[in-house]
């Protein structure tokens, strides 16, 4: 097999069936021993795309082809990394089916059009510490309770990824409903978004367990709300109108106070004391944007008191400052998940402000040469859709193009002088 050049070989004992093209996960070199075939994935998707049957397997042994027709036949090129193995792109079908040898052959030919160098550009994580503590509270009380024989029901909306629900409901976790649902005695998890005041004191009246996984974020502005209602404030929560941390957060000002989203909803407000109003930013949302409403709230009433900076919640500010700094140094950003989702929707915004294009990505296959043609530097940004590993997998299928480096890019905001928020779930 020479570099660079898709040749022709067999491989003996090999059957494929007719119809379908055979995508090796590794092939028997005569010289180099058995070479492995990152990028299958990326071959396989192509030729499924056109309605071919494709079938993942290992070519133990290849050859030269021979007068005999033993065996299927391989198309291969081959692939060194940089200071790395060799690896190989190959597609095999049978001697008799004219139709799939012309397949493997193209895909295999639009493939090696891509080879080359590249530069991968990593590092947004799209779960925050908040939600990632809540997933493991829920991965331990639901551990504890197979032991004791006890049932977790998990209350609110749960942030995690899809699988790691999917996981704990296999394990016996029940999600959303109402307290009213949940069996007297049983574990009930408060999610990441915490809850209004009145649902603690319910599950606590009806003689639930209570395990609170509230993001700390949440319940030091919690707190904050519970303490301005106590000195007769007014409280503007800077936040989205619905969402279930707002709504947690509002709940615990005891009936006063209003969830503002844009500058013009401050005109609205109306407040018996214009010196008795203060302000909070919901956790979870970035930073910058709660500005434009804090300066129309100074604007219409002066003497509005706001928190203090060392508690802003900074992860979603990290993280699409993260999107922004991948997508300055990337001629395409792949955007991991499923492309109706409104979180890939607005990475994708954040990539094409910076420059670069964007690409939602839900699997591996997706990928087509005509995209990394001539893209000597990629990004990747999964988005909270995104199937858990489908990072890792992209990235070794990247690998079997040719030599990749993979650059971490993440930025991360510390407040000095001040204790953790966070805190390891049993710390």
């Amino acid at each position: 097999m020479n570099r660079s050049v898709v040749r022709e070989f067999q491989a003996p004992g090999l059957t494929a069936q007719p119809g379908e093209v055979l995508v090796p996960t590794e092939v028997g070199d005569p010289v180099r021993g058995l070479l492995h075939c990152p990028a299958a994935p990326l071959v396989a998707g192509s030729l499924r795309r056109k309605g071919r049957p494709v079938r993942l397997a290992a070519v133990p042994r290849s050859q030269d082809p021979q007068d005999d027709d033993d065996g299927a036949v391989l198309f291969a090129v081959k692939c060194r990394q940089h200071q790395g193995p060799v690896t190989v792109l190959a597609a095999a079908a049978s001697p008799a089916d004219r139709l799939a040898v012309a397949a493997a052959r193209s895909a295999v030919e639009e493939w090696t059009a891509a080879l080359g160098t590249r530069r991968l550009l990593t590092g947004a994580a799209p779960w925050c510490d908040g939600a990632n503590r809540a997933l493991g509270t829920a991965e331990k009380a639901v551990a504890d309770a197979e032991v004791r024989g006890r049932g977790v029901h998990i209350l609110g909306q749960f942030a995690a990824p899809e699988q790691a629900a999917s996981e704990l409901a296999g394990r016996g976790a029940v999600f959303g409903g109402s307290l009213s649902d949940i069996p007297s005695g049983d574990i009930v998890v408060f999610a990441a978004h915490g809850v209004p005041p009145q649902v603690r004191d319910e599950a606590a009246a009806r003689g639930l367990e209570i395990i609170d996984a509230t993001c700390p974020f949440v319940a030091l502005a919690q707190a904050h709300a519970r303490r301005l209602a106590d000195r007769g404030d007014h409280l503007v929560l800077i936040g989205q109108p619905g969402h279930p941390a707002a709504a947690a957060i509002a709940g615990h000002a005891g009936g006063s106070a209003t969830v503002v989203a844009t500058p013009a909803g401050t005109a609205a407000l109306r407040a018996g004391d214009a010196r008795r109003i203060s302000y909070l930013l919901q956790p979870g949302l970035p930073v910058e944007d709660s500005a434009p409403v804090a300066t129309a709230l100074r604007s219409r009433f002066p003497a509005v008191r706001g928190p203090h900076p060392d508690g802003f919640c900074y992860a979603a500010t990290d993280r699409a400052d993260s999107i922004r700094a991948i997508a300055s140094g990337a001629d395409l950003v792949l955007i991991l998940g499923a492309p109706e989702s409104a979180d890939v929707r607005q990475l994708s915004v954040l990539a094409r402000d910076c420059g670069a294009r964007a690409q939602a990505i839900a699997h591996t296959g997706e990928i087509t040469p005509a995209m990394l043609t001539g893209t000597a530097s990629l990004g990747i940004a999964e988005s909270t859709s995104a199937r858990t590993g489908l990072a890792a997998e992209m990235t070794a299928a990247l690998a079997g193009l040719g030599p990749l480096s993979v650059v971490r890019r993440q930025v991360s905001t510390t407040v000095d002088g001040q204790p953790a928020v966070l805190a390891p779930v049993g710390g």
